[in-house]
């Protein structure tokens, strides 16, 4: 059974964790508590590591992030029972995301990335950088949720209007992204809005078209929710016991 029709069948959020750096440490950690770990899977010249792309670190001049080997980590989760969330960074690594969702299990395996059909500019900020290489057309989870049935599909919006959700003009906008998500079987979209506008109503709103937001919960009140969502956060306690559900 996949994740996302676990979380609807417990009728209680599900929080995952979010990070950029996978260490032998961290990873530990994650499967002793029996707690989910995030994997952003990139490529480089046909070499698959753990990672974001070339690309992003020349733009943006972060340093690159020390994570595991990528299929050390992949096999010390699929040897566990914890849950992976995992995140393309680069157009070319579908085919290494497959081969980690095959040695995982798909009903453990959440995978999202952003889509090129939700790319809009309305957020964009003055000379922020545009990572090309992390854009995916959204039939590629369309085509892995084809293979692999169990596996759960998050589409990623980016640059959204900041008050989508807050304002009437953009209820098309809304309607749009919905519809594409029935289209291509997504599970669970990241709406790339502020996270305290993602209300009960619109929770009710996309559960009717059986999709999921995710909610960043570190910058939100969730306490206010009653509403089933996915969550993120960037702190390992705060996650939820993949074994709940």
């Amino acid at each position: 059974m996949s994740i996302i029709k676990k979380i609807n069948q417990s009728t209680k959020p599900f929080v995952f964790f979010h990070t950029w750096t996978v260490s032998e440490s961290l990873l530990k950690q994650a499967i002793t508590e029996q707690k989910s770990m995030d994997l952003d899977v990139c490529v480089d010249n046909d070499k698959p590591y753990l990672g974001h792309s070339r690309e992003y670190h020349e733009k943006s001049g972060e340093p690159y992030f020390k994570s595991l080997p990528i299929w050390d980590a992949v096999d010390k989760v699929a040897q566990s029972d914890i849950f992976a969330m995992i995140d393309c960074k680069h157009y070319d690594a579908w085919p290494v995301i497959e081969e980690v969702v095959k040695k995982i299990g798909s009903d453990r395996c959440i995978v999202g990335g952003y889509v090129s059909e939700f790319k809009f500019g309305y957020s964009r900020g003055d000379n922020e950088p545009d990572y090309l290489s992390e854009w995916s057309p959204i039939e590629k989870l369309k085509s892995i949720k084809m293979k692999y049935p169990s596996v759960t599909t998050t589409a990623c919006v980016k640059w959204p209007p900041v008050d989508m959700l807050t304002n009437n003009r953009y209820r098309r906008l809304v309607e749009y992204i919905i519809a594409v998500s029935k289209d291509n079987n997504i599970d669970t979209i990241c709406l790339g809005v502020p996270d305290d506008t993602i209300t009960d109503q619109w929770l009710r709103h996309f559960k009717k078209e059986n999709i999921m937001p995710h909610i960043v919960i570190d910058n939100a009140d969730t306490s206010k929710l009653t509403e089933l969502y996915i969550g993120e956060t960037d702190h390992l306690e705060r996650t939820t016991v993949s074994s709940t559900l």
